[in-house]
């Protein structure tokens, strides 16, 4: 048992890690944007602290680390959903994803007593797109808003290292998957318009990604929080093995209607085939025992199962 703290405790990831969080009795405090829908905590709201902070709130959030004094805190407030690269964007991703980072560090390193650690979740997108499968060392060629302002994040916990008095790491995941993932995630998308009987379609058929089941995400957190004094400041929660985007649509097809349906389901447009957004899994995250453990096409029959389960649940209160 623990006191954990959370921010993007309300997220898809973070209200995975949440229950997972539960099961083990711990103790948690969640910090969520003022504003902020908590739907997806239904079910546990009585068991944890939901507290409204603005993230750039220094004396607010000393207050309730004072008053909480973590063991561990997970960070995963963040802005995944951003166009491209342009000014705009950047601008926006550096206000969302950085400066909260640079608050809560700001507290963190002043807390008396501090956490045990502190984890960060950043992506794969702060690698970038490449040819191959790449190595946790490789160079990172960020070619979104998302990508590189995760990796400043990245960099500015690393530069900020010295002298700290917890330890810290940034998890870099895959393009993660579940239940209760909003529909502008591709996965929870092509499922939904397979349910709905509609045509799915990639922009980018070709393309490959790493792809893990939420499951096997919050597995690494909770490995990366009770052992980064043991690991590197940036671990890759990964598989190494990339899907293409295709073939990814026929599993899903294949999952909901039995059938994989033929190409008609993808994009007429032409495409060459697009880089690879990959990694091998760090080695010291699997010397601590941490594997995939949910195969793609049983991940994505447990999202069907899900959504179907959901669905019939809202029938239900529309004709109650």
């Amino acid at each position: 048992m623990a006191e954990v703290m959370i921010t993007g405790g309300t997220g898809f990831i973070g209200s995975h890690l949440v229950r997972d969080c539960l099961a083990r009795r711990d103790r948690v405090t969640v910090i969520s944007r003022p504003g902020s829908d908590p739907w997806r905590l239904a079910g546990v709201a009585e068991d944890i602290d939901l507290v409204r902070l603005h993230p750039l709130d220094t004396a607010g959030l000393a207050r309730l680390v004072r008053q909480v004094r973590p063991r561990h805190v997970f960070h995963l407030a963040a802005a995944t959903r951003l166009a491209g690269g342009d000014a705009s964007d950047l601008t926006h991703a550096m206000a969302a994803n950085l400066a909260p980072l640079q608050a809560l560090l700001e507290v963190l390193d002043a807390a008396d007593p501090p956490p045990d650690s502190l984890v960060r979740t950043g992506t794969l997108a702060e690698l970038g797109e490449a040819p191959v499968i790449l190595t946790e060392d490789a160079r990172e060629r960020p070619t979104t808003a998302y990508g590189l302002s995760a990796l400043m994040g990245t960099h500015l916990l690393r530069m900020t290292s010295p002298g700290r008095r917890y330890a810290a790491a940034t998890a870099r995941l895959s393009l993660t998957y579940g239940g209760d993932q909003d529909r502008s995630f591709l996965v929870a998308d092509c499922i939904a318009k397979a349910l709905d009987g509609v045509p799915l379609t990639v922009r980018r058929p070709g393309s490959e990604r790493d792809l893990l089941h939420v499951d096997d995400v919050v597995a690494a957190l909770q490995l990366i929080a009770r052992h980064a004094g043991r690991l590197p400041d940036q671990v890759s929660v990964s598989t190494g093995r990339p899907v293409r985007m295709a073939n990814l649509c026929r599993i899903i097809r294949l999952v909901v209607t039995g059938s994989p349906g033929p190409d008609r389901f993808l994009s007429d447009a032409p495409h060459p085939l697009a880089g690879r957004l990959s990694c091998h899994p760090s080695p010291a995250l699997r010397a601590l025992g941490w594997r995939p453990a949910m195969p793609l096409d049983r991940g994505v029959a447990q999202v069907v199962a899900w959504e179907r389960a959901a669905r019939h649940h809202q029938d239900k209160e529309r004709l109650a």
